[in-house]
This record gives structure tokens, sequence and C-alpha cells, in this order.
């Protein structure tokens, strides 16, 4: 079972726990099949992968209990989600909900919990609306039950406020549209911008919605903060800048907040956005922050997969972060200046990203060339060449 699972669990145990005969973990992970996944359309491959992966966990079976059936139960909403299917998983949540009045009453940490857990869900993919209303619904469920350390009443309340006070700008009229002239990625993209003075003067907030040109299939996403002295620089006809140099993918600078790329190499490019001006590495250039998964039309917020895989998710800066597709690695490029400058290659192997070298130059103004030297992780030189300007341009990311 997924890790990230346990902590839930755990606290699902505490407010719901009852004794009861315990049946087999191969009868708990049937009546999981069964009786719980009821009502799914078009996730039998889901399914057949979560009842292998199951049947194969030997560890969950030696240490088989009576919580386990709810943890496969939230283990099969999480695969729903890693695979997109974001309509079985809230549909799921709702059989949650009902085996929880059944089991708990209506007024359980568990009640609570899976409306935490369909309003967070109803935000990654933008329905904002929804996901006020479900977490009213936890608001309602936690303000009753006994106020300790796993009682999230106060965080509902602010996801609630947060969320109202931005539906309240808009409908004030608030707000700026802007889209973008050309598509992007095949979506053609436009947004809303609302000023945010908590934030700073002449600081925009952003909402961003995608649609894609071929299927018409919508989504939108929080696209973070930029900053603008003119309103005017906001309108529907923004040009996006050209980001690719062949098989090299260039976050982009300025107040672009958002951009394309495949960071898992997979054949299918992830979204990358929420800008945060000045929250980069270098250079006061701003980092984007949220990293999204697009499936089945929708978007996925896969940035603690991403983050937990690398710490170079936490580095995405505006303008020194390139993704090289055909060598399949991750470059943090370090900006020294004109003469003194150089990156950091992260290399895509099995999974994983692998810290594989830093290349570090010098530029010979009398000679216009470049001194570069590659170092081990350890900063050890494994070989070091001069090469002149035009083939240091052209090579520069094959070092």
């Amino acid at each position: 079972m997924k890790n990230y699972l346990i902590p839930l669990l755990a606290l699902l145990i505490v407010s719901c726990g009852d004794s009861r005969p315990e049946p087999t973990y191969d009868e708990m992970l049937n009546d999981v099949v069964l009786n719980f996944n009821v009502g799914t359309v078009g996730g039998d491959s889901v399914l057949k992968n979560f009842v292998k992966k199951a049947q194969a966990d030997s560890v969950a079976r030696q240490y088989s209990n009576p919580t386990m059936k709810e943890e496969m139960m939230f283990a099969l909403i999480s695969d729903y989600i890693d695979a997109g299917q974001v309509d079985n998983a809230q549909h799921l949540y709702d059989n949650m909900l009902k085996y929880a009045a059944q089991e708990y009453g209506k007024v359980c940490q568990m009640t609570a919990m899976t409306y935490k857990e369909k309003a967070h869900l109803y935000e990654r993919v933008g329905d904002l609306d929804n996901a006020i209303q479900m977490m009213q619904k936890s608001a309602e469920v936690f303000k009753k039950l006994p106020k300790n350390d796993i009682n999230y009443y106060k965080d509902a309340e602010e996801f609630i406020r947060r969320w109202e006070e931005q539906k309240s700008k808009q409908a004030a009229n608030n707000i700026i549209s802007f889209s973008y002239k050309q598509p992007i990625n095949g979506y053609k993209v436009f947004g809303t911008a609302i000023e945010d003075l908590e934030f700073g003067y002449y600081y925009y907030d952003l909402t961003l919605t995608f649609c894609h040109i071929d299927t018409g299939q919508e989504f939108s996403v929080y696209g973070g903060h930029v900053m603008s002295r003119e309103k005017m620089e906001f309108d529907d006809n923004l040009a996006y800048p050209d980001n690719k140099d062949g098989d090299v993918i260039q976050s982009p600078d300025y107040d672009i907040p958002f951009f394309f790329a495949d960071l898992d190499f997979d054949g299918k490019d992830e979204l990358i956005t929420d800008l945060f001006p000045y929250g980069g590495s270098q250079r006061n250039v701003g980092a984007f922050t949220s990293i999204y998964k697009i499936k089945n039309g929708k978007a996925i917020n896969a940035t603690e997969y991403f983050t937990n895989k690398s710490e170079i998710f936490k580095s995405i800066d505006q303008y020194f972060f390139f993704v090289n597709n055909a060598r399949k690695e991750i470059i943090l490029y370090s900006d020294g200046g004109v003469i003194n400058f150089g990156w950091k290659i992260y290399k895509f192997n099995n999974g994983e990203y692998i810290y594989d070298r830093h290349i570090r130059c010098d530029y010979n103004t009398g000679s216009s060339s470049y001194i570069v030297t590659v170092l081990s992780p350890q900063g050890e030189p494994i070989k070091s060449f001069t090469v002149g300007e035009d083939q240091f341009n052209r090579d520069q990311w094959n070092y």
C-alpha cells in the first residue's frame, strides 16, 4: 500500500474504531473489489492493477488487521486519481461516505476527512464551487468532533474563506481577462488576473484555463502571481515565447506564468505553473512551484510526486531551468555572469533522477573561446577542453 495513505488511516482509526471478528486479508480485498468498487466506469485496468499489487503485498498480508480494508479502499481511490480517472475517484469517495455512515455514524472522522479529500480533488481540477461545497460539509462534521490535533476544522474554514474571497473579487468585477493569440502545446490558453494588494503593489493573482483545440476539453489551474504596472499588459492578444531549441525546453522568463515539458520522459508533457515572483534560487527570478499531469483532459497535481523524486524540482527557476529530451536530463543553470557560469545536470535513469555532473564554463574574451570543465557530483574534474564560441553554442547541452 502507498505510504502516504497510512497517516490518514491512523486518523480514522482513532475516531472510528470498534471490535468485531477479524476477516482475512483476501476476504477484505474481495469485499473492496465487489462491494466498494461499485458504480465506476471504464476503470477495469486500474482495478486489475490494484488487485495485482494488493495480492503481491506480502507485508500488508503479514500484518493484516481489521483496518486494512479501509486502507485498501483509500488506496484504490488513490490509484484512480493517479490514472487521471477523477470521476471514478469522486464516486468512490461517495461510496466511502456511505460506508462511514453505516459503520460509524455520520459524525465521524472518516466522514470529515472524506469530504475534505473530495474538496481538494475538486480544487485540483478547477471546480471551485464544488470544492467549497465539499469543504463546508467537512467543516460541519469537524465542528462536532472533539477538538484535538486531528481536527482540521480551522484548516477547512481557511480553505473556504480563501476561495470565497476570490469568488467575491470576481463578482465585484475586479477581474482582468487575457488570452494568448496562438495555441500552446495543443491548447487555447486564457485566464483571469485579480489585483492582489496583500501580496504587493502591482501584483496580480492568476487563474489559467486550458482548452484543448481538438477535443474541447477544458481545465483550470492556479497560475500564481505576476507583476504588471499597467493593466493594459493583460489583453486578448498575448504572445507566448518560443522556448524550444531542438530537443531542449527552457523555462520562460519575465511574466510568462506556465510552460510545458516532459519531466519524466514518458512522451507526455507536464504543465508547470504557479509562478512565485522572486522565489527562484538566483538573479531575483521567479520560481514555478506546481507541476500537473494531464490525464483524460484533467489536470492532476503531481508536485509532491516530483519533489519527492528529486530536489531539482524544488528549483524550477524562470529562465534557468532546462529539459533535454534527447538525453533525458534535467538541467539547472547557474548564472555566475558573462565570464564564469555553469549548470548542474540530473540524469533520468530507471525512474530516478541522479545528480550526474556539473559543467563549469570560463569565457576567454581574447580568443572568444570557452574552457569547459566537466566535474563529478563531488566537484572532482573529469575532463576539460577548449572550444570556440560557435561550437559551444551548438553543443553546450551535450557536454
